[in-house]
């Protein structure tokens, strides 16, 4: 008689699980990557940038793109080929 672990439904879930959790992973480190991105030019100085004139416009454009870029990354990471037979 089989065991229930090793019955290839259980095998498969355990793989999914794990993929999950790498994918799980990944994400939370691109997070923190993004945020220490963000404290880190909110912490920079005058004097390492020169600050020139922008219009609100265009400083609400870069956010979006900011933003789009976050959204590609993440859809990028979670489109990935299933492996096996799942």
């Amino acid at each position: 008689m089989k065991k229930k672990k090793d019955h290839p439904l259980n095998r498969n879930y355990q793989t999914v699980l794990s993929q999950i959790q790498a994918l799980d992973i990944q994400i939370s480190d691109l997070s923190n990557q993004i945020n220490q991105i963000k404290e880190n030019i909110n912490n920079a100085t005058s004097e390492e940038f020169v600050v020139e004139d922008v219009c609100l416009d265009e400083i609400e454009a870069n956010k979006a793109a900011l933003e789009a870029m976050r959204g590609i990354c993440l859809e990028a990471m979670l489109d990935t080929d299933p492996q096996g037979e799942a």
